[in-house]
């Protein structure tokens, strides 16, 4: 299955042009503010400097060339275009002869180039190609697919000809996937070959067992779990699936179906979040799913979304378009603020403002690892913000796939399609209700139109199979018009997760939802009913107020600290709204899963 890119694919209207809108105008241009004022901007003209860059610098910047290139295919924008060029500029003229660029490296430790596994300089490598990629691809700009091109064959040099290189395999993956890229778009094969040749290597080092943070425990057919930092991870298994889809390599894919079983069975938030362990950013055993302590790093959940992507090409099975939904609404969105200045850079499912309020004034080790209560506009590892970027403003290519016989639509979003003699517009009221209209314009010989069945659709449908609603017969005008069924549900973990045993949550079609404390008050003490109506009002207006209220409980106590006296349960309105858009209003308490009362 293949998918379309941003020139066949373009996002007409909805929500998710509106969040398209506010990304090409606000958060392009405040993440490239802030990585100016940090001195990521200037570390590129590779320059000695007071403000030392960091060795994951460049693919900070590289991610918000990437994001540019695909906005600027767009809509011009002459201001953007001249930041662009900058940094273009800036990176050719500062390319070593032999092909050699890390502003870090070159200026601070010239000798100690490709010396150490965990210093990011294939990440940001990786990063670069990806930008050189969308830059040809969509603007016609061949400057950094020069540049990148020159850099690919150093490093082939160095780490598959001359071996002299400190390490065989990056400690930070990404490359493998970028080169997947540059070999797709040159159809140079040698780029094929170093891409596996990255993959083939891990679990082949020198203490590789001692190496699961880095996935490096095994060689990659023989994993089977998901372990260590969940974004690196998450590229290496996308990288891996490139690979698969080429060669068609039978114990790759099996390896690579077995770790999405993995991740999706036990290592998943609702929210479609992942990485369950603070600090160290990575998966944890099966069912290790807490609410309070969650990391669910925003880059997480994106290569979560990569990763779905690929194994939908791969294998075709919904259950991925399905986890990329989820990851969609949830997990990625509320990475970023409404108004696309301000970024999480992890995600819980649970806060209690005071507690985190307490925590700041603690100092040394009496700190502990808290989440903070309000989104920022940059971090020291400030990776979120532009990977949000550049996903947001390549989104389109998400929506439909074609085969030799059919057109597959995965994610509703109103677009319009022209790829290979298929042409079509998709109308969706996502995430408001689940009303999806889709007029073929010309079939180019496509026989089938198939439907992803959302996982939460309870709507009965007599053409459904494996998931899709299958049309046969498609032809030039033909209108199709389907309502999912878009309806507020609780959610049940299973029991295994022992966080949220006896506890439920809420979703409203592929969105989850949560209460805050500024519209419910100390959530500490609050329940949610076990039955009751789940009432939602959509309002596209504004989605950070009022989406839904259900029945619930405040439990109301005496002055004692304890006492031998049931509390007295209150019956209340639970207010809710889309996780995606808490605390865009004032710090306060958030809760996902609550308690069920009878």
């Amino acid at each position: 299955m293949e998918s379309v890119n941003l020139k066949q694919c373009k996002i007409t209207g909805g929500f998710f042009a509106e969040r398209q809108k506010i990304n090409a105008t606000a958060t392009v241009n405040a993440v490239y503010d802030r990585f100016k004022e940090t001195g990521r901007m200037d570390a590129l003209k590779c320059v000695p400097s007071e403000n030392k860059s960091h060795i994951y610098w460049d693919s900070d910047v590289a991610k918000w060339l990437e994001a540019a290139a695909y906005i600027l295919c767009d809509k011009e924008d002459e201001a953007l275009r001249e930041k662009y060029d900058g940094i273009v500029n800036d990176v050719i003229n500062n390319q070593l002869e032999n092909g050699y660029f890390n502003s870090y490296f070159q200026v601070y430790e010239p000798d100690a180039v490709f010396t150490r596994r965990g210093d990011h300089e294939l990440y940001c490598a990786g990063h670069l190609f990806e930008a050189a990629v969308a830059a040809k691809t969509y603007l016609g700009d061949d400057r950094l697919l020069r540049f990148s091109e020159k850099y690919a064959d150093y490093i082939i040099e160095r780490f598959t000809v001359k071996k002299d290189t400190g390490f065989s395999s990056p400690g930070h993956e990404e490359i493998e996937l970028a080169l997947m890229k540059l070999f797709r778009l040159t159809g140079k094969e040698k780029y094929l070959r170093l891409a596996e040749f990255f993959i083939d290597q891990r679990g082949r080092e020198e203490n590789a067992a001692e190496n699961k943070q880095i996935q490096s425990h095994l060689p990659v057919r023989e994993q089977k779990e998901a372990v260590g930092h969940a974004v690196r991870a998450l590229y290496l298994y996308s990288g891996m699936a490139d690979l698969a889809m080429k060669t068609g390599d039978k114990r790759l894919i099996a390896a690579l179906d077995a770790l999405a079983d993995d991740i999706i069975s036990g290592k998943t938030f609702v929210t479609g979040g992942v990485g369950n362990c603070y600090g160290s950013e990575r998966f944890a055993g099966k069912y290790d799913l807490p609410n309070e302590r969650a990391y669910s790093e925003t880059c997480a959940a994106i290569a979560l979304a990569f990763f779905a992507d690929r194994m939908f090409r791969l294998s075709g099975d919904k259950k991925y378009g399905d986890v990329f939904e989820r990851a969609l609404y949830n997990g990625i969105l509320s990475g970023i603020s409404l108004d696309g200045t301000k970024f999480f850079y992890t995600n819980p499912l649970e806060i209690h403002a005071d507690k985190i309020k307490e925590n700041e004034t603690n100092v040394g080790w009496t700190k502990d690892r808290l989440p903070i209560l309000e989104r920022v506009k940059v971090f020291d590892c400030s990776c979120c913000p532009p990977n949000v970027c550049r996903f947001i403003a390549e989104l389109s290519q998400y929506v439909y796939y074609l085969t030799e016989n059919s057109l597959v639509v995965s994610q509703y979003i109103t677009s319009s399609l022209d790829a290979c003699g298929v042409k079509a517009e998709m109308t969706s009221d996502f995430p408001y209700s689940g009303k999806v209209g889709i007029r073929i314009i010309s079939a180019g010989g496509k026989k089938t139109l198939k439907l992803r069945k959302p996982f939460w659709s309870d709507e009965k449908f007599a053409n459904e199979k494996d998931g899709f609603l299958t049309f046969d017969g498609i032809s030039d005008g033909k209108e199709i018009n389907v309502d999912f069924g878009m309806k507020g549900k609780r959610v049940y973990a299973n029991d295994k997760v022992y966080y949220d045993a006896g506890k439920v949550a809420f979703s409203y079609g592929p969105v989850v939802l949560c209460a805050e404390g500024c519209d419910n008050g100390d959530l500490s003490s609050v329940f949610a009913s076990a039955d009751g109506d789940i009432a939602v009002e959509p309002l596209k207006d504004d989605p950070k107020t009022l989406a839904a209220e259900t029945d619930g409980y405040r439990a109301e106590s005496g002055k004692e600290l304890y006492s031998f006296e049931r509390p007295v349960l209150k019956k209340i309105k639970l207010r809710l709204l889309p996780y995606f858009a808490w605390a865009n209003r004032a710090p306060s308490d958030m809760k996902v899963w609550f308690i069920e009362k009878n």
